[in-house]
Parts: structure tokens; sequence; C-alpha cells
């Protein structure tokens, strides 16, 4: 996909330097003692020599801006462009040379920007795993992430963050934040040598395993107490079923807690950001096990409804969206308001005017999740965004329904 906005050949200069420092100071103000952040052999960073290739696990959407903040190097990172349609962030972005990526999409035009970057000796950041996890494990990575190794052609620094998705979920909303203890852990993965010597499935492989974390393994050798009573809420953006009934939307979370409104099963989350352990509770792994379990239900859901001849009501149903929608990187614009209806082959938004519009399954591009709760794809190269009306409608369950009913066809 061509670039709306170009990355200047040659490093940043005097004036983009001094204001990604100061951006960094500021950072640094804010959230190392607010997250209450500890380093671990950080100091490879600043011991190995540009140009390098920083790769990272994705657990919140402070990542880069701790990193960042931390760093005494300007980082060209690999942002998702819907960040540059904020007229404010796309001039500083454009600045400090942030290299724009369309989320879900592949992306020669990033990759050549990148090659560009350590060519002129910088330091270029980017996170295989293509975007935030939802139940604190580290997910795949992006395919071709260790061919971009080889065509690079530096050394490959990891940073894994643990704790960080205990503190700030992302089904969580920013102000929620749990305050407990977020560790970023620097590792050389790869020397250049290492990179040109070993094969792609090898670097692949080391990838995998350098940048591994899981959240809720993690915390239970390393319990810290979270400075929350708020550690259950929302959750119900990314657990669409009840385990005991199966109920869609049943779910409501207040404080810790979390009941079926439906069914009556509740449960809560402890002191550590920990799920029960008692018999009674179907997924003592936490939020990794719910989710392949939510996965699968859903599956059945998917192909039951597509196994109807014509099924006379659609499978999901909300009402009161906003579309938003746009081209490029300029700022999306209000469309209209409506009801949203997923069928078996197609979505229908039914906009207060009584118009349908109709974005068949089969023709949709790249859909996604931007932050924790607005559903968005590309539809004929035009971006389609929608907003729920409240905080705790699950973005999340349109997300899985779609994806794997666009599996099945």
């Amino acid at each position: 996909m061509k670039k709306d906005i170009t990355v200047k050949d040659g490093l940043p200069g005097l004036g983009p330097r001094l204001m990604w420092r100061f951006g960094r100071f500021v950072a640094r103000c804010l959230y190392n003692r607010k997250m209450n952040l500890v380093f671990e052999n950080w100091n490879i960073l600043k011991d190995i020599p540009a140009p390098y290739l920083i790769v990272a696990n994705h657990v919140t959407n402070f990542d880069p801006v701790l990193v960042s903040a931390n760093h005494d190097t300007l980082i060209h990172w690999v942002a998702n462009d819907a960040v540059f349609r904020h007229p404010v962030l796309r001039w500083v972005f454009r600045r400090v040379q942030v290299i724009p990526k369309t989320k879900g999409m592949s992306d020669l035009d990033t990759v050549r920007i990148m090659h560009k970057k350590v060519r002129e000796g910088g330091i270029v950041a980017v996170y295989p795993e293509g975007h935030t996890c939802w139940d604190g494990e580290s997910l795949p990575l992006v395919p071709a992430t260790a061919k971009l190794l080889k065509l690079l052609k530096v050394p490959v620094i990891g940073v894994v963050t643990k704790g960080g998705y205990i503190s700030q979920p992302r089904w969580a909303w920013t102000k929620d934040l749990r305050r407990g203890r977020i560790v970023l852990e620097a590792k050389l993965l790869f020397t250049v040598e290492e990179v040109k010597e070993k094969s792609v499935e090898e670097l692949d492989r080391g990838l995998e395993e350098g940048l591994y974390n899981d959240d809720f393994e993690y915390i239970k050798e390393n319990p810290v107490v979270l400075e929350s009573e708020k550690r259950a809420e929302t959750l119900e953006l990314f657990t669409y079923i009840c385990p005991e009934c199966r109920t869609l939307d049943a779910l409501m979370s207040s404080g810790n807690n979390v009941t079926c409104q439906h069914c009556g099963w509740s449960f809560s989350i402890d002191k550590y950001g920990a799920f029960p352990q008692t018999r009674d509770f179907p997924f003592p792994g936490g939020l990794k096990e719910w989710n392949k379990w939510q996965s699968e239900v859903t599956s059945q859901m998917v192909k039951g409804y597509l196994a109807l001849p014509s099924p006379q009501d659609p499978l999901l149903h909300n009402k009161d969206l906003t579309l938003l929608t746009g081209k490029g990187l300029v700022p999306l614009r209000k469309l209209c308001s409506g009801d949203l209806k997923l069928w078996q082959d197609r979505l229908e938004f039914l906009t207060g005017k009584g118009e349908t519009m109709v974005f068949p399954l089969a023709e949709m591009e790249a859909p996604s999740i931007f932050k924790q709760q607005k559903f968005e794809f590309y539809y004929e190269k035009v971006l389609y965004r929608f907003h729920y009306p409240t905080p705790r409608d699950s973005a999340y369950k349109w997300f899985e329904f779609i994806s794997q009913m666009i599996a099945l066809k």
C-alpha cells in the first residue's frame, strides 16, 4: 500500500533530536514511577553501537513510550498508521521519523524504509506480533519476520516486557491502571554473524523463544500486589461468553468481580491479578485458557449458523453504533449512526436514515481492533471503523466471529 506520508532520507537533525529528548524526559517523569518500572540488562542498548534492530513483545499501548523514554538514542519505531491521523502526532512523528505501517496488511514500503534507516546508521524497532495481546500470552509472530532480519543484516536486540499485561491489560481502559511492577528485560538475540549464518527457520525459532512471555505464569513466581480495586473492570470487552451458561454478552464486571447476569455465575480477580485456582473455576491457567475455550465455542456457533439454509435472524446484532470512514492518513470523519448485523456472507449497517450499507465478508481486508474497542476493516481501499455506544460493548466479539466466518468461507 502506497504511503501518504514519506520518511525523509538521513537521520533526524538537531531540532527533531531535541524534540525527542524533551518527549523522553517528560515520559520518563510520567511513567517510570507511575508504572514502577524495573530494568534488566538494559545497558546492552548502550553497549551495542547502532545500527541495530529492536524487537519486542507487545502487551500495552505504552510499550514504545516506555522503551523510548529510557533509551538515549532516537528510535525509528514502526507504528500503526492510525496514529498518524491525529494532526499533532502526525506532525511530531514525521519529524522524528516514525515509520507508518498498515495493520494486518503486507507493506513492502515499510520494509524499504526500515532498510534505509539501518543503512543510515539508525536504530529501528518493531513489534513482530503485529498487535497487543488480549490474554497475557505472547502471540505468534507475523510471518516473514525472520526474512526481515536477513534483509537488514544488523544485530537484533530483544526487549521483553514482563508484568505489563497484569498492570494494563488490553481490555482495561487507560484510566483503570492497576499499578504493580513492570520489568523491561533487554537481551541480545542475534549478532550480525548469526543473522547471516542461521537459517530463516532458526531465526524464527529464536525470535519466538526470545520474546515469549506469559504474564499469568510470570506472576506465579513474581507476585506483586496491584494498587487497584478495579482489577476486573471491563473484562467483558474480551470475555464475551459465560463459561457456565454460554450466554453471549451476559458477563458484567464491577471492581474486582465478574458476574453473569443470566445464570449468576461469578468470580473475583485477586490482589495479584490472578484468576481463581479453585476446583469450580474452569480456567486455572488464566485468560489464555479462557480465550482458547471461547474461540472453540465461537467456532461451533459460527459453523452452526453457516449450516442454516436461510437464517431469518443475524448471528450478531448491535444497536446505535457510530461509523467513521476515511482514506489514507487524514483524520477519519463521522459518516452516520445505525445498527450493525452479521449475516452468513456479509455485514449490514442500517443507518438512521433507513439506508442499508452492505460489506461482503469475502471482500473485507485486514479486520482488526484499534485500541480496546474500535472494530475496523478495509473495504474497496476505504477504512471503516465502528465505535460502540457504551465502554462495555465487545468489539473483540465481532472480530472473532467475523474472522472465523471468513476463515470457514
